[in-house]
């Protein structure tokens, strides 16, 4: 039993070479190493794949979808995904754009990795994932950045390690998750009127 653990985390690591074209930040690769059970690369049944119950992201852009089911059509998936055995299925934990873009492309499989971990990883991960995500909005930030401090426990600065952001960067996205519902509106509907909803939150009278 000893010795299981250094050897699994070699196989991981295995894995991860195999798949040389997966986008997992290393971060996700540690937590899979130190937290998964089993892990194996293969090829799963697009239709076997359950969306995961927890998917922090709240919209995908379709026409971006679209671009990359053409590219799936032409190229096929050059990603895999991350999912985890739920029963006959799989949980899907990263790399949903992939999964639904194949849909569109009316793939029959798609390349996965298929670990198995507990649900706080799974939701762990999938947060990490998103917001590696150049097109995750300033919400759906802030969201993500408050349950990984409320409920997993992050420090800002073991927060700010893990996702590659400032401590001020984190500060601000913290403020916005409390914020009013009127200002949090605003920053959905305009991005550019982010700075402007920070000043607004340094008013104490709402």
């Amino acid at each position: 039993m000893a010795n299981r653990q250094p050897a699994f985390r070699q196989n991981i690591q295995r894995l991860f070479d195999e798949a040389q074209q997966t986008d997992l930040a290393p971060g996700i690769v540690s937590l899979i190493e130190s937290r998964a059970t089993h892990a194996q690369i293969r090829e799963v049944s697009v239709d076997k794949i359950l969306p995961n119950p927890a998917q922090p992201r709240l919209s995908y852009e379709e026409d971006s979808l679209t671009e990359l089911a053409d590219s799936i059509r032409e190229h096929g998936v050059l990603q895999p995904i991350l999912v985890r055995p739920v029963g006959p299925k799989y949980e899907l934990i990263a790399g949903e754009r992939r999964w639904r873009a194949s849909r569109l492309a009316e793939r029959e499989t798609i390349p996965a990795i298929v670990a198995e971990f507990d649900d706080q990883t799974a939701l762990e991960v999938s947060i990490i994932e998103n917001l590696q995500r150049e097109d995750v909005s300033p919400l759906e930030e802030a969201t993500m950045f408050r349950k990984m401090t409320d409920i997993f426990g992050y420090s800002l600065r073991q927060l700010a390690q893990k996702v590659g952001k400032d401590k001020g960067y984190i500060e601000n996205r913290l403020r916005l998750a409390e914020a009013p519902a009127d200002i949090r509106e605003l920053v959905s509907l305009r991005r550019d009127t982010l700075s402007h909803a920070y000043e607004l939150l340094k008013i104490g009278d709402e």
